[in-house]
């Protein structure tokens, strides 16, 4: 039941924040990704849940940290122009996320 909460949540999420983005971008001149932040805001909420009490799947948590790595590590490709650099990025993008994601989940 968990999985299917999760999911509506971020589904509910993604449209939120697709409504919202151009919004968004006019006040702070911020790009927003939908799905980035429903995924990101879901993970972060059920670390919260974790932090209170409540009884959260931890994989779940994180296959969604993960999803968030990715997500950053092609967010790179939009940035970084050389092939080496870019490369060198997104190793380091996963090396330091997945060290980041393992020290918050255990």
């Amino acid at each position: 039941m968990t999985i299917l909460i999760t999911l509506i949540v971020i589904m509910v999420l993604f449209f939120f924040f697709a409504f919202i983005k151009d919004f968004i971008y006019k006040i702070a001149h911020v790009k927003l990704c939908a799905i980035c932040a429903a995924v990101s805001l879901t993970w972060i909420g059920l670390l919260v849940l974790k932090a209170a009490g409540y009884t959260v799947d931890i994989l779940l948590i994180g296959i969604l940290m993960g999803q968030s790595i990715v997500g950053i590590m092609y967010s790179l490709e939009k940035i970084i122009d050389n092939r080496l650099l870019l490369s060198l990025s997104k190793l380091g993008t996963v090396v330091i996320g997945t060290a980041f994601t393992y020290f918050i989940l255990m």
